[in-house]
C-alpha cells in the first residue's frame, strides 16, 4: 500500500479531468482555426468581387456612405490575416526569386514555406486576427451586420486559403502559386 494514497487518487482524478476537458479545447479550437479561415476567405472573397466589379455583391448591409470605410476596414484585415505570404513576404520574394530556378518547384516551395511562423504561431495569430476582425465591425457597423457577415461567410468561396495546417507537397506548391503568383 502507498505511503500516501491520497496522492495516486488526486493524480488520477487530475488525469481524468485533463483528458475530460482536452476534447473539448480541441473543438473549440478548430471552430476558432474555421472561423478565422472563412473570415479569411470571406474578406478575400469581398475584395476581389470589389476591385473586379466595383461592386460589393451580396452587400451583408453596408449603406452607400460606409462603403469606402467598410472596404478599408476589409484591406486592413486582409494585410493582417496575409502578413508573412503576401506578395512582399520573405516566403514569396524567395519562391519567386529566379536565381532559384535551378531548384525544383518542390524544393523552392518547402524551402519558402520555412519562412513562415511556425504552426501554432500562426494559427494563434490567425485567431486573434479573426477576432479583431469580429470586434471592429461590430464596434464600427454593428451587430446586425457582423451576424449577416458571420452568415455569409459561410458560402465565402475564394481560391486564398490561410496557412493554416501542415500542407503536404502539393498543397505547398499549390498555395505558393496562389499566394505568390
Amino acid at each position: 500500500m502507498p505511503k500516501f494514497p491520497f496522492l495516486r487518487l488526486a493524480t488520477s482524478a487530475a488525469l481524468t479531468l485533463l483528458l475530460a476537458v482536452q476534447p473539448v479545447y480541441a473543438v473549440e479550437s478548430t471552430a476558432l482555426i474555421e472561423s478565422a479561415e472563412t473570415s479569411f476567405k470571406y474578406i478575400a472573397n469581398t475584395l476581389y468581387t470589389f476591385r473586379s466589379t466595383g461592386r460589393l455583391v451580396n452587400n451583408p448591409g453596408i449603406d452607400g456612405s460606409d462603403l469606402e470605410h467598410f472596404i478599408l476596414l476589409l484591406e486592413d484585415f486582409y494585410r493582417q490575416f496575409s502578413s508573412g505570404f503576401d506578395r512582399d513576404s520573405a516566403m514569396c520574394q524567395f519562391y519567386m526569386d529566379p536565381e532559384n530556378g535551378r531548384m525544383t518547384i518542390e524544393d523552392k516551395a518547402e524551402i519558402s514555406f520555412g519562412f513562415l511562423r511556425d504552426l501554432d504561431d500562426r494559427l494563434d495569430r490567425y485567431i486573434s486576427v479573426d477576432g479583431e476582425f469580429k470586434d471592429s465591425v461590430e464596434e464600427q457597423f454593428g451587430s446586425i451586420l457582423l451576424t449577416n457577415i458571420m452568415q455569409a461567410k459561410q458560402g465565402a468561396i475564394s481560391n486564398q486559403r490561410l496557412p493554416s495546417s501542415d500542407f503536404d507537397e502539393a498543397a505547398r506548391i499549390n498555395f505558393a502559386d496562389t499566394s505568390c503568383g
